[in-house]
């Protein structure tokens, strides 16, 4: 009898078994980086969303508005109080209760995107040292980002995080407009 069969020898297995865990790697890198890239995304856009909102909220209620950032270990939540005393939102007045809270507090993320520095050395788009380096929400010298009845916010920025890479959502005076600097892993680009 004869055997016209041929089997696959255990150097072929070997072979086919690296090119399919090589293609396996290869995805699992391209699926991280885009979850990084659709965090950051998600995060950034809900900053926006709620610095216009709370904008819009002031405006409309005719009074001093302002969002809270609080940290909470690595996540920062966020909260919308409005001024009940006509100074302007303040620490002490949301202690004392005379600010009320209008909108609860709400974690701000997005796994793996977060408010936060990274770990990586990437400079501050406004002053050239590392991000790491400062705070991630910074208001003057406040986490409040205030708004007055007539729209106008006190200038500061929130630094989102994947770990890895960073925005910049920044807020301007006067103006109340809201930009998004991106680093792109050499530079920073500004634009929506």
């Amino acid at each position: 009898m004869k055997q016209n069969q041929r089997g696959q020898t255990l150097i072929e297995l070997l072979v086919a078994v690296s090119i399919i865990a090589s293609l396996c790697a290869a995805g699992t890198i391209a699926v991280n980086r885009s979850r990084r890239a659709v965090g950051l995304a998600a995060v950034t856009s809900e900053l926006r969303a709620i610095v216009q909102r709370t904008r819009l909220t002031a405006i409309a209620h005719n009074r001093n508005v302002a969002i809270r950032f609080r940290p909470s270990g690595d996540t920062w939540s966020c909260s919308v109080y409005e001024d009940g005393d006509g100074d302007g939102v303040r620490n002490d007045d949301i202690a004392a209760g005379i600010d009320r809270l209008i909108e609860r507090p709400r974690d701000i993320r997005f796994p793996p995107a977060r408010i936060g520095t990274p770990s990586t050395a990437i400079p501050d788009p406004a002053t050239g040292a590392p991000l790491s380096a400062r705070s991630p929400v910074r208001f003057g010298s406040s986490q409040l980002c205030s708004f007055t009845r007539r729209g106008e916010v006190t200038n500061g920025s929130v630094v989102v995080t994947d770990g890895v890479t960073a925005n910049v959502v920044r807020v301007h005076g006067t103006s109340g407009q809201i930009d998004v600097q991106r680093w792109n892993g050499a530079k920073w680009n500004t634009g929506d």
